[in-house]
């Protein structure tokens, strides 16, 4: 069941934004600038101790479809302008052969159905309020590369499905965005904060993936979460695409997978690390 948050919902008809994954990273960053634009701010989060109790923070996984459906409930009969399905966990350092089910078993509950899930128990409320709703992807849902396998399908599922939804929700008012940001500086890649990470790590042996030294690398380079969040409501406010890929540089390694899979050649998986 959901447990007390720290603050109670208004009780009028004022719009609501709903931010997952809303405890560190990106989804910490959309809620503060949501705050800041003067939003009421539903932010759901295993730990929500980051984040400004300006915000009604519930401590909440999205896995939990008991507590998501009873929060989503609780607030019946709210218009939301926004609802961003953010929750994720990073890539494990494993690939196919060197994982356990679990690991994939988490992938896909986080990455996938947490996110339809979300979307799904708020969509009366998007559709009150004509708002958007918005799923975090990756590139790596259009990519191929070394390591990270649960990850990368974990993405790619959601895509698929959010493509569906965008069809569904024609006419509903309701806009349906894919936000596959680039590399953004935040905790994702962090797994070892997840108790869940101590019984998934590759067996011992298992070589280094130099694709995921690379991502280390990129991610500490990265855009400041704070400042990708206010890029990405501006781009709303714009009018943002549904294939929202958010920095320039992933589209060259997109064209070159699809290219080779037009010419019959082998996966495509120059991602910025060695072939």
């Amino acid at each position: 069941m959901v447990p007390p948050s720290t603050s109670p919902p208004a009780a009028n008809a004022a719009p609501i934004a709903v931010v997952t994954g809303a405890g560190a990273g990106i989804g910490l960053a959309l809620a503060g600038a949501l705050l800041a634009r003067g939003h009421e701010v539903i932010a759901i989060d295993r730990d929500v101790s980051a984040v400004d109790p300006r915000a009604e923070r519930v401590a909440l996984d999205v896995r939990d479809a008991e507590g998501m459906a009873a929060l989503a409930t609780r607030h019946a009969g709210r218009p939301a302008s926004h609802v961003f399905a953010n929750a994720g966990i990073g890539g494990m350092p494993g690939d196919v052969l060197d994982l356990a089910d679990e690991a994939w078993r988490w992938a896909f509950e986080v990455n996938v159905l947490g996110a339809l899930r979300t979307l799904r128990l708020w969509w009366p409320h998007l559709r009150a309020g004509s708002g958007r709703a918005v799923a975090t992807l990756s590139p790596a849902a259009m990519m191929s590369f070394p390591g990270a396998g649960p990850y990368r399908a974990s993405k790619a599922a959601l895509l698929a499905a959010l493509e569906g939804l965008h069809y569904q929700a024609r006419g509903s008012g309701v806009g349906v965005h894919a936000l596959c940001p680039g590399t953004v500086r935040s905790d994702i890649l962090q797994l070892d904060r997840y108790p869940e990470a101590a019984a998934l790590r590759p067996p011992p042996g298992t070589p280094p993936s130099p694709f995921a030294a690379h991502v280390a690398a990129a991610m500490a380079a990265g855009e400041p979460a704070p400042a990708f969040a206010e890029r990405v409501l501006r781009d709303l406010d714009a009018g943002a695409p549904f294939y929202w890929q958010t920095h320039p540089g992933t589209g060259g390694w997109i064209a070159g997978r699809h290219r080779a899979i037009e010419r019959g050649l082998a996966p495509f998986s120059d991602f910025g690390a060695p072939q």
